[in-house]
């Protein structure tokens, strides 16, 4: 495998979801080069969205009695909620952001052969494969959104969205469409790259749990002529120094997403709930209802990132010591036994990553019906 320069500095694994979330005028930045056009782009977008949320709760409040309407409004309204609280935590938390980008700077992430830094592209390069899965299926989203009244209803000018206006729609009725896709399309966008930019990130920890691994495996605990005492001691610390450092990394990781995590996940439940309730409604052969079946993956895809890169991380963390006692460490000197041991006893407790310390993001939380709380 070939790597470059580019693929050697960590903070390029997320680099497309921090150049979309600048565009947009929410990822932190570190000078002010054309600062009028970072913050007008931030004040547009959040006046769409939350233009958008007004009308839907007004909405709901004229069609309380009505089940049907009122559980479709709820449907759209619930992702676009969680998708502006996830955002609001994400601009409270922005300039720790700085904090794990100088993280992701320090030299213990980096002097590593090429086949190790195979581990760090390989995972990177097999989350972006998901990131695109998971980005195609909210453009079909978007799409159904904007197509599905056309396409299966029989009322003349129907709205894409649930939502109240004050003023005449069928008047004013391709502007108001424009507004409304525009709306769904900001959600998409903004909302697929906090998702992405956090899994990027864990996918990141991961690795460098697997290249400790690797490390520690590799440390010759002989001493002799070539391999002093102090040598064996020095690669040691610094293997002790890696993981101070990917947890602390992980710590950070968890202060800025993990409130934003846990909201996507309690949303999730009420949304596949509210999208089972509409598959019963609408007709099994319309394109409603295979709208629905692409809304129910893309939630599914959302939260199944989370726990799956979750999962890896208390995976490649867990089995640290595995790794250690491969190497001959019984050959070792007594000094460097007792730090060996203090070491292991740390690591003995995985590396778990939470949704607001409450759920653990893990494959037993997205398989079981009633997670631990």
């Amino acid at each position: 495998m070939i790597f470059t320069i580019r693929d050697y500095d960590l903070r390029n694994a997320f680099e497309t979801e921090r150049n979309l979330l600048l565009w947009s005028g929410f990822y932190p930045r570190r000078d002010n080069k054309l600062n009028f056009a970072y913050v007008v782009s931030a004040i547009l977008n959040l006046f769409v969205a939350y233009g958008q949320l007004f009308s839907m709760v007004v909405q709901m409040a004229i069609d309380r009695h009505d089940l049907s309407k009122l559980t479709e409004t709820l449907l759209f309204f619930m992702t676009h909620f969680t998708f502006l609280c996830k955002l609001s935590n994400f601009l409270y938390y922005k300039r720790k952001l700085f904090e794990i980008e100088d993280l992701l700077a320090e030299s213990i992430f980096y002097g590593f052969p090429y086949e190790r830094l195979e581990l760090v592209k390989n995972k990177v390069d097999s989350c972006k494969l998901i990131a695109k899965i998971f980005r195609i299926l909210c453009v079909l989203v978007v799409l159904f959104y904007t197509l599905v009244p056309y396409l299966d209803d029989k009322e003349d000018m129907t709205l894409p969205l649930p939502g109240w206006l004050p003023y005449d729609t069928k008047k004013y009725y391709y502007p108001t469409v424009v507004f409304q896709v525009m709306s769904v399309s900001v959600s998409a966008y903004n909302n697929s790259s906090i998702d992405v930019l956090t899994c990027m990130l864990i996918s990141v920890a991961s690795a460098h749990f697997d290249i400790l691994k690797e490390n520690l495996k590799g440390i010759d605990y002989k001493t002799g002529k070539t391999n002093s005492a102090e040598a064996i001691r020095i690669n040691f610390k610094h293997c002790v120094s890696h993981h101070k450092k990917i947890v602390q990394f992980v710590s950070q990781i968890e202060d800025v997403f993990s409130k934003g995590i846990f909201l996507q996940f309690f949303a999730s439940i009420v949304v596949i709930c509210f999208t089972g309730f509409q598959m019963i409604v609408v007709p099994v052969p319309s394109v409603q209802f295979l709208f629905l079946i692409i809304y129910f993956s893309c939630m599914m895809c959302q939260v199944a990132m989370y726990c799956w890169y979750g999962h890896d991380v208390i995976t490649t963390s867990d089995t640290i010591g595995q790794y250690f006692y491969m190497s001959n460490w019984y050959e070792a000197d007594l000094e460097i036994r007792k730090d060996v041991f203090i070491f292991l006893e740390r690591t003995k407790k995985p590396v778990i990553l939470t949704a607001g310390k409450f759920v653990t993001l893990s494959l037993a939380t997205l398989t079981t019906a009633k997670p631990k709380w």
